[in-house]
């Protein structure tokens, strides 16, 4: 879209119409081809739907793909927030979009460690506007077997999570708020282990 006027105008330049009439007649037809496309204002108008479409999913496959493990707690919202935008841009088809994205996601990408490093992202638990739906608590609490090996370390950690949840005892206070919005996840844990001491 950025350079939709330049290409038209290359298209129509006397050197590239030179250069076709130079062309063998295949290469010639697909030049020809090319440029009843771009001049085609359908065409550009799929172009600009189908990028409203794929802008918000670009970012999350960054994220996926990118060298920074720490994204994990960020993944559950900003595929959230890409449906949302979704939804925004393409009130009309949001539906067939999303049908495409829950079916990628559930076979592919989401996964409880997903889920838990949302629940336990602090930037995102001390918002206002915070989200623990079902799916997170239960991906969340499905994460606990695997790391605790007893059951009252199963039960300790089940009672921590409530009250992180909650933002009670050392989770609670403007102090935590606060800190969670601009320290990193694994500076918040650091402050939370150095105020339990």
């Amino acid at each position: 879209m950025k350079y939709r006027h330049q290409l038209a105008q290359l298209i129509n330049s006397a050197e590239f119409l030179q250069h076709v009439d130079t062309l063998r007649l295949d290469s010639k037809d697909v030049a020809l081809q090319v440029q009843d496309l771009i001049s085609n204002a359908r065409f550009w108008e799929k172009v600009s739907y189908y990028l409203k479409v794929i802008e918000p999913l670009v970012l999350i496959l960054k994220m996926v793909d990118g060298d920074d493990k720490n994204d994990m707690g960020y993944l559950y919202e900003a595929m959230d927030k890409a449906k949302e935008k979704l939804r925004e841009r393409n009130p009309k088809a949001y539906r067939k979009w999303w049908a495409i994205i829950d079916k990628r996601w559930e076979m592919t990408l989401h996964h409880d460690f997903h889920a838990a490093g949302y629940f336990f992202n602090p930037k995102i638990q001390y918002k206002d506007d915070v989200h623990n739906d079902g799916e997170v608590m239960r991906g969340t609490i499905n994460v606990i077997p695997r790391i605790a090996r007893s059951m009252n370390e199963r039960l300790d950690a089940v009672a921590e999570v409530e009250r992180y949840k909650m933002k009670v005892g050392i989770y609670g206070g403007y102090d935590m708020t606060y800190a969670a919005q601009r320290l990193s996840p694994d500076g918040f844990t650091c402050l939370g282990v150095c105020l339990k001491s």
